[in-house]
């Protein structure tokens, strides 16, 4: 065995003496206990417990809070359906050229869309989820019932607007698709 430079790992040396044993029953390679490693993780666990316990007030009504679950499901949700995935995984155009001088920010059919088609179908859903849970827990709470008469009108027209918009929208991706709403 020649002498190496740099230092002989223990692999080494075992390989090396399994070469050179006969046949038969060789040692096993037993390494030594990392107590450093069993330290730092039992220090660092108590750490985090430490910290969770001290700052567990603060923390626990921000974790509980519904509304923020809510809002932080509802932006994944919008996030997840509007297609964003498909422009990252596709490296679509943000716009494109409509071939009369304009832009056009919605590609016909389904296998192409533009990165700004995503965002305004993103902001359409926004906008009916929004309408929707308005109508559904901010209106019923009103206590003016003129004010409510009026909020469920403005909501509902909302709502039924960007309804109309999405369906106009769809229909300019499938240009067969035979419903409609009046406003577009």
């Amino acid at each position: 065995m020649s002498i190496p430079n740099s230092p002989i790992s223990a692999d080494q040396v075992y390989s090396w003496i399994g070469r050179h044993l006969p046949e038969g029953p060789k040692p096993e390679l037993v390494r030594p206990i990392n107590y450093m490693r069993i330290v730092s993780a039992t220090t660092i666990l108590m750490a985090v417990v430490t910290a969770l316990t001290v700052l567990s007030p603060y923390l626990l009504p921000i974790v509980q809070n519904r509304n923020l679950w809510a809002a932080i499901s509802l932006i994944a949700i919008l996030l997840f359906t509007s297609g964003q995935m498909f422009n990252h995984i596709r490296k679509v155009p943000y716009v494109a050229g409509d071939g009369k001088g304009g832009i056009s920010y919605f590609a016909g059919g389904f296998q192409n869309q533009f990165g700004m088609e995503t965002q305004i179908v993103a902001a359409i859903y926004a906008v009916l989820s929004f309408a929707t849970i308005a109508l559904a827990l901010k209106v019923p709470r009103m206590e003016d019932v003129k004010g409510q008469q009026l909020a469920v009108l403005i909501w509902a027209t909302v709502l039924f607007a960007t309804y109309s918009f999405l369906l106009s929208v769809f229909k300019t991706k499938n240009g067969g698709y035979p419903f409609y709403l009046p406003p577009f």
